[in-house]
């Protein structure tokens, strides 16, 4: 005789988005950022207490440079934030 137990939790809905994005690094951020100007509602969750994975955690100054010291060298999201 087979018997399967199954539990159930019922889970109050917080947020009612179009995109959920698992995790604030940069790869995360860039895909909420990306949504987002896409016109999408983006909910981004990061477990730690910072944006930018483990080189922000870690304390990694740079892992680009956006200038050379005469041109401004990044484009798309960080042109962006550069502007502003």
């Amino acid at each position: 005789m087979d018997k399967t137990l199954s539990f159930t939790r019922r889970i109050p809905i917080r947020h009612e988005v179009d995109v959920f994005v698992a995790g604030g690094g940069p790869a995360g951020c860039a895909a909420a950022l990306a949504a987002a100007y896409g016109g999408r509602k983006v909910f981004l969750a990061e477990g730690q207490n910072c944006l930018g994975g483990m080189g922000t955690a870690g304390m990694i100054p740079v892992f680009m440079t956006f200038s050379d010291g005469v041109n401004f060298l990044a484009a798309g999201i960080g042109e962006k934030i550069h502007k502003r």
